[in-house]
């Protein structure tokens, strides 16, 4: 497969399944199991800043009323700014401590395949989740590092990390549209701390540059997209994809 190829599709994949629900990371180490391609974190993570950036284009109002309001001492500015500190740690320690552990036991089909299909379970049952009123404003310490949990789960390979953190929302009756934003303001510390660390290694790949590009636009559309079917409680049709594609995965 040529680089220029491999690349774009690697940023297709990641753009358009980090944010549907269907867990990018599982379909990149698939596409690089199928295809026998020597890629590792390092380059899942570059690929992950591409998606950093659709996140922050896509949110820049309400990222840009948090920074304000932490200057203004706005109260809700503060406590969402420390529910994402929150939510963030149960991920970057499972992060900090798995990590050789899952590069080398966690990539394989057989992983991928089940997880996926647990990931189908969550997002079946998101849609029939009771309807609360629970707004961004709020979700406290505690409901932060409750979905964090989710979102840690989501280190392995075939467990979405969107799709997990939408159940968690939810599950503790945040409104939809807010459950879908932060889920993904959750996101942004993850990423940009793990990009931080695997620096030194990305800075040497100009194989993902194109990748990184390619995931950012295919991510921005992706997100538009999330957003209309979490409203619209359309998130059973993921979980469909995720069954069928783990059932083919494992066979």
């Amino acid at each position: 497969m040529g680089e220029f190829f491999q690349s774009f599709s690697a940023g297709i994949i990641q753009g358009t399944t980090e944010f549907l629900p269907v867990s990018s990371s599982g379909h990149l180490f698939l596409f690089r199991n199928f295809f026998n391609i020597d890629f590792g974190t390092d380059y899942v993570v570059l690929l992950h800043f591409g998606t950093l950036l659709a996140v922050l284009f896509f949110f820049w109002k309400d990222i840009w009323q948090i920074i304000h309001g932490l200057f203004t001492k706005n109260f809700y500015s503060w406590k969402l700014f420390f529910a994402l500190i929150i939510g963030t740690i149960p991920a970057a320690v499972s992060g900090l401590l798995i990590e050789e552990f899952l590069e080398q036991h966690l990539t394989s089909n057989l992983t991928i395949g089940i997880s996926l299909i647990i990931t189908g379970v969550f997002l079946f049952f998101s849609d029939y989740l009771k309807k609360t009123d629970y707004s961004i404003k709020q979700i406290g310490m505690k409901k932060a590092f409750f979905i964090g949990i989710f979102q840690a789960l989501a280190i392995i390979p075939g467990l979405s990390r969107s799709g997990l953190t939408l159940f968690g929302a939810l599950l503790l009756g945040v409104k939809r549209e807010d459950a879908f934003k932060f889920s993904f303001l959750l996101s942004i510390p993850v990423i940009l701390g793990s990009t931080i660390l695997k620096m030194g290694q990305i800075s040497q790949s100009a194989q993902g540059l194109l990748g990184f590009v390619v995931a950012a636009i295919s991510g921005f559309f992706a997100l538009w997209l999330l957003k209309i079917l979490t409203r619209t409680k359309k998130l059973k049709y993921f979980a469909f994809y995720c069954w069928i594609m783990g059932i083919l995965v494992l066979v």
